[in-house]
């Protein structure tokens, strides 16, 4: 049974192996295509053969079926024909051997029909090879080299997918990119600061030197030689340049450097967008946006932008400052000459700009009109008539050189302090009108100036003037130079005050009821509880003083006996309210405080004052009137605040003693310089000439002028003489300073008066006190006569010792003078009077030298003590 199956299994293979060989023209055009078995059929066919054992009909089947393999059959060689013939071999050889001679041939034919097999199989496989590969690379079938180049059809098909992967980023990129917000650097404009005028030009604030101006005011000069320098195309492009992105391109690929193709719209975009792209990825957006943007923005309004943003050279972005760094004139008064070089510089400012190389720069700007000929814009003619324009000097000054430094820090600051950010000041475009008058400026200067040529360099001064009516500062000298010192002497520095702290007594002695005419003694020295001894200035005794003569003669004894009458802290307290801050160093409630250890600023003691001077109300010195933005709108305005603090009449009667020392006092030469002009005001000088100040006022203005002298270590030194003077005081080089302001600065203005004393409703006609005994006269000061009674004595003794002192004065005694009596130790000096002449002021130390004796006497005094104020007779 089991032959008989395989009989009828190799009956059946045989019939199968058969039909390929009745049509064996579509079987081979189908083995072409799948050639896969090729080599199976053929081994299969000579295993047949040498099994021995097939029929004659299965030798002939093997054949064919070699042939089937020879012409690439797939289903008759490669898959039916090993197993079958296996199958049927085994079978027939089972039943019936064959003789040899058939053996043989059979194993011939198998030979054959394997080898035949085995080469369709090969060719079979490269031609498949190259049906399913679409790459085919290296080129199957192709010898070499010709397997290494690519087939045309994978070129094109390479470049088809390129071309499909540009266009798919393109729109990617199209889709995802946005035009953003303009960059902080492309808005940043310079802020300008102006003086009160609000049209002279106090200085600049800026992290780039920028101004935008409108498109109205950029001159068709100027917008003609960009377009036909930089992108003659630019008004019929839609923002890119298709033949200069290709020629870029074409320059990067073969190894140029690296180019952009850019138009004046894809430069704007560059400039106010993105900054500088040098990536593929970055040009394409820049690229893409500048096609936004040409949709969105008129040509007009890109040229202008771009106008107003791109660099020109020496610090200067935009036209409008380019114009002003190269010719010194706004760009609406360019000519077509000047344009065409502040166009032709864009490329590369500083090898353009004719101050580094002019050859280099005339031929740069002969490009540039050359440009516009070709482009229509001029005739040749006109461009004949063109000459080479001249250019300013570039400006190497630095912004906050010079006192202005000192002005426009202040500013800065004070914006900071109304909520400004750094950013704003510096990029916002403000403008910023101050306070300062540019006249009382350059006369506060002029005055410092005007000092001798011999003054140290150690000497600092500072001087604050300002408006006691708002608070605004009208002047201010805070040094010569803020880029090589910073420190500004009238905000920062802090002096000893010296006798204008004496003021704060004065007040508050009449808040507390003790009127102009009270008495207090006024010999020296002096003792108090607690072992505090006071010295007057040279230890001169003044005997009993009104309160008012105490003032114009600056007596340490008498205000020392008023401020611990009316207590310590009434002094520190008036002195608060009046405007010095709380934390002022040396501020104490001790009872020197009087004689002023505490060290204010200038600008303090100028507010302070002017609260005085203002009829008891308080303002805050202030420096910024208004800030206006780039376009137009208020972004902030000064709106100041008042507030009485003191008693108008207390203020009123406070500046009628105040104008004892101009009049008859220390500062009795501003008579003179203020040609009769009321003045009220207080020198002082602090222990050892270590500063000296004149703090006074006219209703109209108030200045402070603080002079002093720091050591290498910052540490408080005597003021080192100068101009002829021995020793400096209040009454010497401050108050000719505050003369040389105020006497300029109110030029022309009307005369205004001070009101006339009045009465108080608190008055204390009756002190609560026995005034001791007068001492024996230790000097040649006068020796008033107390009568009997205290009461009595306090009008009549005023008279006394105040009219018939100056009377006599002229006689061979000096003492009956109360004048004189301050100062009548200028005997004692080897300096005589007359050289007075020679001094800065008339009598420049009267508040130490009641008659005048002149400088070369000053600072002779022996003073023991008495505070901060009274030691080397100080006042």
């Amino acid at each position: 049974m089991s032959d008989s199956r395989g009989s009828s299994r190799g009956s059946s293979d045989r019939s199968r192996r058969a039909k390929p060989s009745t049509n064996g023209g579509p079987r081979r055009a189908a083995g072409v295509r799948r050639a896969s078995g090729a080599a199976p059929a053929s081994k299969g066919s000579s295993r047949t053969a040498r099994s021995g054992g097939a029929s004659h009909s299965g030798t002939r089947s093997a054949v064919p079926g070699a042939k089937g393999a020879a012409a690439g059959s797939p289903k008759g060689t490669s898959r039916s024909t090993p197993k079958n013939a296996s199958r049927g071999a085994s079978t027939a050889g089972a039943a019936k051997r064959p003789s040899s001679r058939t053996s043989v041939k059979a194993r011939h034919a198998g030979v054959a029909a394997a080898a035949a097999g085995a080469a369709g199989a090969r060719r079979g496989r490269g031609k498949k090879a190259a049906a399913t590969n679409f790459v085919n690379y290296p080129r199957a079938g192709a010898k070499s080299p010709w397997r290494w180049i690519p087939s045309l059809r994978l070129v094109v098909g390479a470049m088809a997918l390129m071309v499909l992967a540009g266009l798919g980023l393109t729109m990617w990129l199209y889709s995802t990119t946005d035009v953003p917000e303009p960059s902080d650097f492309a808005l940043a404009q310079t802020s300008r600061v102006y003086y009160a005028d609000g049209e002279t030009e106090m200085g600049r604030f800026s992290e780039v030197n920028r101004t935008e101006v409108p498109a109205d005011e950029i001159p068709d000069t100027v917008k003609q030689a960009v377009v036909a320098s930089e992108d003659s195309s630019f008004y019929e492009n839609r923002g890119v340049s298709p033949r200069g992105i290709v020629r870029a391109l074409i320059n990067n690929v073969v190894g140029g450097s690296r180019q952009g193709g850019s138009t004046i719209t894809m430069q704007y975009v560059e400039r106010y967008y993105t900054g500088t792209e040098t990536s593929y990825v970055g040009k394409a957006r820049e690229a893409i946006m500048a096609l936004k943007i040409d949709q969105e923005l008129s040509k007009d309004e890109i040229l202008s932008r771009y106008l107003n943003t791109i660099y020109f050279g020496r610090g200067a972005y935009g036209v409008q400052e380019a114009s002003q760094a190269y010719f010194g004139k706004d760009a609406s008064e360019l000519d077509e000459a000047e344009a065409a070089l502040l166009v032709a510089v864009i490329p590369s400012p500083s090898t353009y700009d004719p101050a580094n190389d002019l050859e280099v720069a005339t031929s740069r700007w002969d490009r540039v009109i050359t440009r516009q000929v070709a482009e229509e814009q001029m005739t040749p003619a006109e461009a004949d008539t063109l000459e080479f324009p001249e250019t300013i000097e570039p400006s190497t000054e630095n912004s906050l050189g010079g006192p202005e430094g000192y002005l426009l820090s202040e500013v800065r600051k004070e914006l900071i302090a109304q909520g400004f950010t750094e950013e704003e000041i510096n990029t916002g475009g403000l403008t910023i009108v101050s306070t300062i008058s540019p006249s009382i400026q350059e006369n506060t200067e002029q005055a410092i100036e005007n000092l001798p040529e011999d003054r140290p360099e150690s000497n600092r001064v500072g001087t604050v003037t300002l408006d006691p009516s708002t608070g605004a500062i009208r002047g201010m000298y805070g040094g010569p130079d803020y880029v090589t010192q910073s420190q500004n002497n009238a905000t920062q520095a802090r002096m000893q005050a010296g006798s204008i702290f004496k003021t704060f007594t004065l007040i508050a002695a009449l808040e507390d009821g003790y009127p102009l005419d009270s008495r207090w003694d006024g010999n020296s020295p002096k003792s108090f509880p607690g072992g505090w001894e006071v010295n007057n200035y040279n230890d001169v005794s003044y005997g009993r003083v009104t309160l008012a003569k105490a003032t114009t003669s600056s007596v340490n004894t008498a205000y020392a006996e008023a401020n611990i009458e009316i207590g310590p802290q009434d002094t520190m307290d008036t002195a608060v309210a009046l405007g010095l801050p709380e934390d002022t160093p040396g501020l104490t409630a001790d009872a020197s405080n009087v004689l002023g250890s505490a060290s204010p600023t200038v600008t303090e003691m100028a507010e302070v004052y002017g609260t005085i001077a203002a009829g008891g109300v308080h303002h805050d010195a202030y420096i910024v009137e208004s800030v206006t933005r780039p376009d137009g709108s208020t972004r902030y305005e000064h709106e100041g605040e008042e507030s009485q603090v003191l008693d108008q009449d207390v203020a009123t009667n406070a500046t009628v003693a105040l104008q004892g020392p101009p009049t008859e006092g220390s500062a009795r030469s501003l008579q003179n310089v203020m040609g009769g002009r009321p003045v009220a005001g207080k020198t002082g000088t602090s222990e050892r000439f270590r500063s000296a100040w004149f703090v006074g006022f006219t209703p109209q203005l108030v200045t402070a002028v603080g002079m002093f002298q720091p050591g290498e270590d910052g540490s408080e030194q005597s003021l080192t003489p100068f101009g002829g003077v021995t020793s400096m005081t209040g009454g010497s080089y401050p108050t000719d300073i505050w003369g040389d302001i105020m006497s300029t600065s109110l030029e022309g203005e009307e005369f205004r008066y001070f009101p006339q004393e009045v009465t108080l409703d608190n008055e204390n006609r009756e002190r609560s006190y026995t005034p001791p005994p007068a001492p024996d006269p230790t000097t040649q000061a006068p020796e008033p006569t107390e009568e009997p009674s205290e009461e009595p004595s306090e009008e009549p003794s005023e008279e006394p010792s105040e009219e018939p002192s100056e009377e006599p004065s002229e006689e061979p005694s000096e003492e009956p003078s109360e004048e004189p009596s301050e100062e009548p130790s200028e005997e004692v000096t080897s300096e005589p009077a007359d050289d007075d002449n020679t001094q800065p002021t008339e009598e420049p130390t009267s508040e130490e030298q009641g008659n005048g004796q002149g400088a070369a006497g000053r600072g002779q005094g022996n003073g023991r003590g008495g505070g901060g104020d009274s030691e080397d007779g100080t006042a």
